[in-house]
């Protein structure tokens, strides 16, 4: 099942008659509720379209990263298709943006969803498009939201036909079964460290990956001694992925 979800009902009015169940989420913390009720299985997808702030309105994108302002914990849809849509990174926050910045899009919903749904569905059945409505300093009437979905249709009903047809399984989980015990991690640092699986895994870095593991084991600062020290080798591995 290919699940549609749209924050406002105004978003989701142009999305009718698409292969999949649309779904309004509600802002914020509210889409939790939501999504939850879905019972998501390991082989649904969701793809989440709303509006968003940023640079050139009226303009859409596939979100190939997604940043928890609340959190810091980054998400990565994984886009196994080629669809030559323009892809960017997106942080969501708490509270209404009033000022953007190149290169980054703005929302209040990505981040919890991803969160939600990353929890059952893998990176590659996850996608993420955002329709730029504003730049922080205005919000768009429900009848102009509509209207942007709307042009950006073409788009969204490309990622919508992937989507369904379904296609390549992807092995997102690489490291050794015992690599959080050897960091004595805490549980927001095992998330951390699922985050920086992830990422290798969607940009084909896991051989930089293990390999950084390994060395860090030869020097011997691995397994560490405590937690204050596997936050130090966590911190490193961030580092040098950037």
């Amino acid at each position: 099942m290919l699940y549609i979800l749209a924050a406002l009902k105004c978003e989701a009015s142009s999305l009718n008659g698409l292969d999949g169940e649309v779904v309004v989420t509600g802002v914020g913390k509210k889409a939790l509720d939501v999504i939850s009720a879905l019972e998501l299985s390991s082989s649904d997808r969701v793809l989440n379209i709303g509006i968003c702030a940023g640079k050139n309105k009226g303009k859409g994108y596939l979100v190939n990263q997604v940043i928890s302002q609340e959190t810091g914990r980054r998400y990565y849809p994984d886009i196994l298709f080629e669809t030559g849509i323009d892809e960017i990174s997106l942080t969501t926050s708490s509270g209404i943006v009033t000022e953007v910045e190149d290169g980054m899009l703005y929302d209040m919903e990505a981040a919890l969803i991803c969160d939600e749904a990353l929890k059952i569905i893998p990176p590659s059945n996850l996608a993420v498009y955002k329709v730029v409505s504003d730049s922080g300093d205005s919000f768009p009437s429900p009848k102009e939201v509509a209207g942007l979905i709307s042009k950006n249709l073409k788009d969204i009903k490309k990622i919508v036909s992937y989507l369904s047809a379904g296609g390549e399984t992807k092995r997102y989980e690489f490291l050794p079964d015992d690599i959080e015990d050897k960091l004595r991690l805490t549980q927001y640092m095992r998330n951390e460290l699922k985050d920086i699986e992830h990422y290798c895994a969607v940009s084909g870095r896991e051989d930089e990956l293990s390999d950084l593991l390994k060395k860090l084991e030869e020097q011997g600062r691995l397994p560490v001694k405590d937690k204050r020290s596997g936050r130090e080798v966590l911190d490193e591995i961030y580092s040098y992925l950037r």
